[in-house]
């Protein structure tokens, strides 16, 4: 259960990588963003860079990205930024954004996700009223580079409230894999 004031969307979705492309360069006309990467192990085991754009990023990390909000927002310490980000270093970043990348494994396409979570008490009311903008425009970039992923699964039970990008839709409706979320059920996309 939430605590009172938390703030957090989510979005279960299936991208490539042209497709994770195409959300950063969507997001990136609406805000200044600047991507950090995330490289698997424990923290301070490897260097974490901002990088100007998402396939900078998961192609540093390999696995997720994470967009600062407020836009433009520091990056947090150890964090080295990479050449052509532009941060405000007296502006703390308050929330973070997750893309977490889709994986196809074992002839199976599993889900990535978009997430944001803060908690309004702790950023006050000023910074949640931004967040709270900000947040609605990364998801109007977001919906504006895919499309609603409307899912059946073999008993013909229908899932909705995801997103596909065109090149995943396009191998999804090609090569007919199957589509998961967590591991779950599989679903194929309804024609």
């Amino acid at each position: 259960m939430p605590h009172p004031g938390s703030r957090t969307k989510t979005t279960d979705l299936w991208l490539l990588p042209e497709d994770e492309a195409q959300v950063g360069r969507r997001i990136g006309e609406v805000l200044p963003a600047a991507w950090m990467c995330s490289q698997p192990g424990p923290v301070g085991l490897h260097q974490v860079h901002l990088h100007a754009t998402v396939e900078a990023a998961v192609g540093c990390g390999g696995v997720q990205a994470f967009l600062l909000l407020p836009a433009g927002a520091a990056a947090p310490d150890a964090v080295e930024v990479t050449d052509g980000v532009v941060t405000d270093p007296d502006l703390p970043h308050a929330a973070i954004v997750q893309l977490l990348r889709s994986r196809v494994r074992d002839e199976v396409f599993g889900c990535g996700r978009l997430a944001v979570r803060w908690s309004e008490p702790e950023v006050g009311p000023e910074v949640h009223r931004v967040l709270g903008e900000q947040t609605a425009e990364v998801w109007r970039a977001f919906r504006a580079a895919t499309r609603p992923a409307a899912l059946v699964d073999a008993g013909g039970r229908t899932l909705s409230g995801t997103r596909i990008g065109d090149a995943a839709r396009e191998l999804a409706t090609r090569t007919g894999i199957p589509l998961t979320r967590n591991g779950g059920p599989h679903w194929h996309l309804a024609h």
